[in-house]
């Protein structure tokens, strides 16, 4: 699949979520999975614009729904999706790549957005968060450069603790 392939998809992809969040009803639990699955493929959007970072700029333009969505319904989704992150449940499943993967899609979602919003409200649940996961990082961490996923930011510290990158204590 071409490097083009997978940054349409992952926005052709993020888009359908999104109308699945803004046909259900705030109060319906499935709202949320649809704004969960959004965050996966914006996680994988991410890491397709860093492997094409000349496209970064139009993702973010023809992700201009998502990000009217967020400024007129708030941040009460992403905040869900926050404080799921180092639950127990997703560790088990997905081990500790799975709160990484996590957060990392918040901070892709941040830095797409980027002057679209206020995430006055997110930042206190990505602090709490972040806490969350140096904390873990101790017993669940240390992850081997082959479990982390190609393309990840060296700015997303999580996946490289508690050791930081290149096993920097």
């Amino acid at each position: 699949m071409s490097g083009a392939t997978d940054l349409d998809g992952c926005i052709e992809r993020i888009l359908e979520n999104l109308d699945g969040v803004a046909r259900t009803r705030i109060a319906d639990e499935h709202r949320r999975w649809f704004a969960a699955a959004m965050l996966r493929n914006l996680y994988h959007l991410g890491l397709a614009c860093a492997r094409e970072p000349a496209r970064r700029r139009e993702a973010s333009t023809r992700l201009a729904p998502v990000w009217r969505h967020f400024a007129d319904e708030g941040m009460f989704e992403l905040q869900w999706f926050a404080g799921r992150q180092a639950s127990s449940a997703l560790r088990e499943a997905e081990g500790w790549p799975g709160p990484c993967r996590g957060r990392s899609a918040l901070a892709f979602f941040i830095e797409l957005a980027d002057a679209a919003l206020e995430f006055e409200s997110l930042m206190v649940d990505l602090a709490a968060l972040d806490e969350d996961l140096r904390e873990l990082a101790d017993r669940e961490g240390y992850l081997r450069d082959e479990e982390i996923d190609a393309g990840v930011p060296p700015t997303h510290w999580w996946w490289w603790a508690p050791r930081g990158r290149g096993g920097a204590t």
